[in-house]
């Protein structure tokens, strides 16, 4: 299958996904009259993952941390290593804890030392002696930059409660220099969030976090981060992944949906959107086809499909299409939330779609052109009654 891309102008509104669908239909309508002042196309971008803010736990490690360094008076790090107990088991940690781990990532503050970033395993207080951690399980760290300020070792937290990050340092232009991104990976929903910081005297200051209340970032299912330096700015954020449309629900771990590709640039304060673009594909067109008539665009759906073939008329019209609509799939004029399950056995196709009723539940065949463009040639549907609760 050929893969194109469409470009679209970044959301500015946080469209929150767990069926609160007349918040969603309000924000797409103000995304639509924004897009078609600008000459654009009149659909909404798909909402995204919402973000949620990073949990403000008590920092019970950085005293112990702090006191543990308190004697190291030099800036080798093999006698901070020592002191801190790096690559040793810490008393009381459970069986099959990982040692925590100190790493240099370079000078970040210009002074000719580089910084260290130390991994503190969190002490899992519900896990007593006799209990094995489970084969599959995960440590939860929390992250802490370490600076040398010229007599002691400083410590910062950076990130806590974390099971996968990774540390990046970019160049955020010269007003700002050099910073650092501390890249996490959530499991639900599978997304990256990554957050900025600069060290000013040998600490860490959080200069921009993906996951805070004004932040314009939308994660991707399963996105990855990437950052591209820039001969004469800053460098750019550009996020991959599988986009997941709330008016058409994927299954997060699954292969429906599309892709999308997200540029961010720094504006002085943090990344902001610049272009977003979404591959061409058959779950897109349906994507878009659901959110036009959600806003009762027949303009823009009958744009999506293949009259002559979708209406099977000679001389197909909007208005046509319309009352075929009407009459036929009201239900996409209504605030419903339609699911594109995996693919399964015995099923017509790989594209249908679905709507689950209290009594019922409507199975959706589409069928689209073959010619790169994914045009809805035909639309059929088969409804099933629901056996009742006992």
């Amino acid at each position: 299958m050929t893969t194109r891309w469409s470009e679209h102008r970044p959301s500015t509104v946080q469209i929150v996904r767990d069926f609160r669908l007349l918040t969603l239909v309000f924000a797409a309508c103000l995304l639509m009259f924004a897009a078609s002042s600008r000459a654009q196309e009149t659909l909404p971008e798909p909402p995204l993952p919402e973000a949620q803010a990073p949990p403000n736990l008590p920092d019970d490690l950085l005293p112990k941390i702090t006191a543990a360094m308190q004697g190291v008076t030099t800036r080798d790090v093999a006698a901070l290593s020592k002191a801190l107990h790096i690559g040793e088991r810490l008393e009381g940690a459970a069986a099959g804890t990982p040692p925590n781990t100190l790493a240099a990532i370079g000078d970040l503050d210009g002074d000719g030392v580089p910084e260290l970033l130390l991994k503190w395993a969190i002490p899992d207080i519900s896990v007593g002696s006799d209990v094995v951690p489970a084969a599959d399980s995960r440590p939860i760290w929390a992250i802490y930059l370490l600076s040398w300020d010229g007599a002691h070792w400083k410590a910062s937290r950076l990130v806590a409660a974390v099971d996968n990050v990774t540390p990046i340092l970019v160049n955020l232009g010269p007003s700002t220099g050099r910073g650092l991104v501390v890249l996490t990976r959530e499991s639900v929903p599978a997304a990256s969030y990554p957050a900025v910081f600069q060290v000013k005297n040998h600490t860490a200051v959080l200069l921009w976090d993906a996951q805070a209340d004004d932040s314009r970032y939308e994660p991707l299912l399963h996105g990855k981060v990437a950052f591209h330096e820039q001969p004469n700015g800053p460098a750019e954020m550009v996020v991959t992944g599988r986009a997941d449309p709330g008016l058409l629900q994927v299954e997060v771990n699954g292969t429906r949906g599309f892709q999308a590709r997200a540029v961010y640039r720094w504006d002085g304060k943090g990344f902001a959107p610049a272009k977003t673009e979404y591959s061409a594909n058959e779950d897109y067109t349906l994507y878009r086809f659901i959110s036009a008539l959600h806003l009762r665009d027949f303009r823009a759906a009958y744009a999506l499909v293949a009259p002559k073939e979708f209406l099977k008329a000679d001389s197909p019209t909007l208005d046509g299409f319309r009352s075929f609509i009407q009459n036929n799939f009201s239900e996409f004029l209504q605030d419903e939330v339609f699911s594109a399950p995996e693919p399964h056995a015995g099923s017509r196709n790989e594209h249908e779609f679905e709507l689950l009723k209290p009594d019922r539940r409507y199975v959706y065949h589409p069928v689209f052109s073959h010619d790169g463009k994914f045009l809805l040639t035909g639309l059929t549907r088969n409804q099933e009654a629901l056996p009742a609760e006992q």
